[in-house]
């Protein structure tokens, strides 16, 4: 398999025929099975919108009012290049509220898609958004994936309830704006793999658009890992890309490369997870004053 993170850059386009243009251009760049975009890159629908400033909430609503042209957009490129396309993530409007979601398509155009469980206080507080009520696998011709957008994968039972249900392959969209944020989410993806033994995929925004506040500077660098052990990178990382470098990330490789480390590695953190639940809390509290 041929996976492809692309750090991407949201731009203002004229309509979807340039902005079909400009995808087609990254996907056959990427040559993947599976092209992974980062969080909130459907964004770059609302830029289509006539009004060029607004407050986050205006953001959020003119991203979800173009979510659906979004989807369809990348069906469409999914077809046309036969490949499967996590198409980012951005705002969805339900009954319960709007939503941060990820779409992962596949190259017949289905639809399957993660809501963010976890929102950060930006997300609470200043978009007004409203979190996920349940954690998906999707099962796919590549195998069963899991999605962790950008602080769900900071959450630990989070991946590990999605590993159990048959997830091999995690896929990271983030978006953070300062170096410390992208740090989070970069080690977290790491140490996501090293607990349950698996493939993980991290891919970020990137770029500034300034006159929109949610996503007005992102940075990030996109990153392939593994759990370090037999036959593996010995710091896990798979592949790297630059910090904010727009290049596609690409690993080739078996999925079951990585996770072989759960029946022959040195250590087996996914076989031993429970262990940790026989120690019954809290803490016993030694003085050494």
């Amino acid at each position: 398999m041929r996976i492809a993170a692309l750090p991407y850059a949201c731009t203002r386009q004229p309509g979807w025929v340039a902005h079909e243009t400009k995808l087609s251009a990254l996907l056959e760049a990427a040559a993947a099975d599976l092209v992974v975009l980062p969080e909130y890159a459907a964004l770059e629908a609302a830029l289509m919108s006539d009004p060029t400033t607004g407050t986050p909430v205006d953001w959020r609503d003119r991203g979800a009012y173009r979510a659906d042209e979004w989807v369809a957009q990348f069906q469409m490129l999914a077809q046309k290049h036969g490949c499967h396309i996590l198409a980012g993530s951005g705002p969805v409007a339900t009954e319960r509220g709007v939503v941060n979601r990820a779409w992962l398509i596949s190259p017949k155009g289905g639809v399957a898609h993660q809501d963010k469980i976890i929102l950060t206080p930006y997300e609470r507080d200043t978009m007004q958004m409203t979190p996920g009520e349940a954690l998906h696998v999707i099962d796919t011709a590549l195998g069963r994936i899991g999605i962790l957008i950008c602080y769900d994968s900071e959450f630990p039972l989070l991946a590990r309830a999605q590993v159990e249900a048959g997830a091999d392959l995690l896929l990271v969209p983030s978006c953070t704006e300062l170096p410390a944020g992208q740090t989070r989410v970069r080690q977290s993806a790491r140490a996501r793999a090293i607990e349950n033994q698996c493939l993980v995929v991290q891919v970020p925004l990137i770029g500034a658009v300034l006159e929109c506040d949610i996503i007005d500077h992102s940075t990030g660098r996109a990153g392939v890992f593994a759990p370090p052990d037999h036959g593996l990178p010995p710091d896990g990382i798979l592949t790297q890309g630059e910090t904010d470098s727009p290049a596609p990330v690409v690993w080739e490789g078996e999925v079951t490369s990585v996770t072989a480390a759960r029946h022959s590695g040195q250590v087996g953190n996914f076989a031993h997870w429970t262990e940790q639940f026989q120690v019954t809390p809290p803490p016993k509290i030694v003085d050494l004053a």
